[in-house]
């Protein structure tokens, strides 16, 4: 692969003219397991939110049952649940060793009515049981270590309204924050801990604070320390979390987030987002993203400081969306994700492409087939390439990564809550110590609004 050397030179004058808020958001591949298909103004929301994630529920199956509610107080009135079924397989084939497993559970989720305009309460509890998982083929993430199934009761919180504008949250939750997630792409999603605060100060100004105690990782019934989720054996330090975001539209943006692991890492991003309708079938979207990480206080992880940047460049026409992204890692380190998935543009489904000294691009398509009659099938390809520099003393391979994924969500009365996806993905790696990856995937998603 031929190595360009003004790469680094172009991205920084690219990145430094889109670090306005003239922005617009990508989507990192923990995002897109949350929707079907890419959308150019829908993304220009970005990826710092109110930080708290907020349960999607549909109207209930059941109007009848839900109507003998109608007479009770807002708390048990206004009451949600639903049982959300799925299956995933998941078969990955490396030169080191494959990992192979089905699984079938999903989530109960619940969540009830506010008692007198103030509190109201919530919980989920997932599950993913062992259709098929041989013990020598370990690692998927769908199960526990083992290959074992598992139950645990995700989520378990109280919403407190302060003010019109400010909330709080304490206990059990999902978290939706750049470096801060769900990370939503095996069976059962990453859960916190956490207590915080969430609102606005002015209307076009949001914010979000919090302490992070605990965390339960995707294929895990436990809830550990963050230090101790972090890999830090030994640890119980917790993490702060704190960020804001100034809407100048709807779909005009620019936020920040700092997470402070207590004697670990400090991370501070930063994104600028924008999109506009310029037609009724033509969408234009522009983005950037800046990140800062580095050891802090005892620096359990060792002493480290790197940093990383991109932007990226979306048009959306008759439900085709084309984008472009670039993005450079300083040489000091590699970019740590411990608590949720990886908020660059270049995160894919196998790689992050935030080595260090990694420099990377990527170009995407997705297309919606309503467009041609095909209503419920999407679908969207991504490749990328990075490469590091100094490879041939550190060692760290040239690679490559395509994506495709198809989504079926059938338009219909009976199976209009049905999800089928069907993704596959290919790394293929260059240098002294490359390791090739062939990746499928087939999952199920079904909701049942049961109130």
């Amino acid at each position: 692969m031929i190595r360009i050397s003004w790469f680094r030179t172009t991205a920084w004058c690219i990145g430094a003219l889109l670090a306005s808020p003239q922005g617009f958001a990508a989507v990192p591949d923990y995002v897109r397991e949350e929707q079907p298909v890419a959308d150019t103004m829908e993304d220009a929301k970005g990826l710092v939110t109110k930080g708290f994630y907020v349960k999607p529920f549909k109207l209930s199956l059941f109007p009848r049952l839900k109507q003998r509610l109608a007479s009770l107080p807002p708390f048990w009135r206004d009451t949600s649940l639903a049982v959300k079924p799925r299956s995933y397989y998941f078969d990955r084939d490396r030169d080191i060793g494959d990992s192979v497993a089905w699984a079938l559970g999903g989530s109960l989720e619940h969540q009830s009515g506010w008692w007198k305009e103030r509190l109201r309460i919530a919980t989920t509890l997932y599950t993913s049981q062992k259709l098929y998982g041989p013990g020598d083929k370990d690692g998927t993430l769908l199960l526990k270590p083992g290959q074992q199934s598992f139950t645990v009761l995700g989520e378990a919180y109280v919403d407190l309204r302060l003010t019109d504008s400010i909330s709080a949250r304490a206990g059990r939750t999902a978290l939706d924050l750049p470096y801060l997630n769900r990370q939503n792409s095996r069976m059962v999603p990453n859960t916190f801990l956490a207590y915080g605060l969430t609102g606005h100060i002015v209307e076009p100004l949001e914010f979000t604070a919090g302490q992070v105690t605990h965390m339960k990782r995707r294929n895990s019934d436990n809830f550990e320390p963050m230090s101790k989720a972090a890999g830090l054996l030994g640890t119980d330090e917790p993490a702060t979390a704190a960020g804001m975001r100034y809407n100048f539209t709807e779909s005009i943006n620019l936020g920040f987030v700092n997470l402070y692991a207590w004697e670990f890492m400090n991370t501070f991003y930063t994104e600028g987002n924008a999109g506009w309708q310029v037609t009724d079938n033509l969408a234009l979207g522009v983005s950037a993203q800046f990140t800062d990480q580095r050891s802090v206080g005892n620096e359990l992880g060792g002493d480290f400081e790197t940093n990383v940047y991109g932007a990226k460049v979306s048009t959306t026409y008759k439900g085709a969306t084309l984008s472009l992204a670039f993005s450079s890692t300083d040489n000091g380190s590699r970019i740590r994700s411990p608590f949720g998935g990886y908020p660059g543009y270049l995160s894919l489904m196998l790689k992050d492409f935030n080595r260090a000294g990694e420099d990377a691009w990527l170009v995407g398509l997705a297309y919606d087939f309503a467009e041609v009659g095909w209503n419920g099938i999407s679908g969207y390809v991504n490749y990328a390439e990075g490469y590091v520099s100094d490879s041939d003393s550190t060692g760290a391979p040239d690679q490559t990564e395509l994506d495709v994924t198809l989504d079926i969500r059938p338009k219909n009365a009976v199976l209009d809550n049905l999800w089928l996806r069907l993704r596959h993905a290919r790394v293929d790696q260059d240098g002294r110590f490359a390791n090739d990856v062939r990746d499928w995937r087939v999952i199920l998603n079904y909701e049942v609004p049961l109130l």
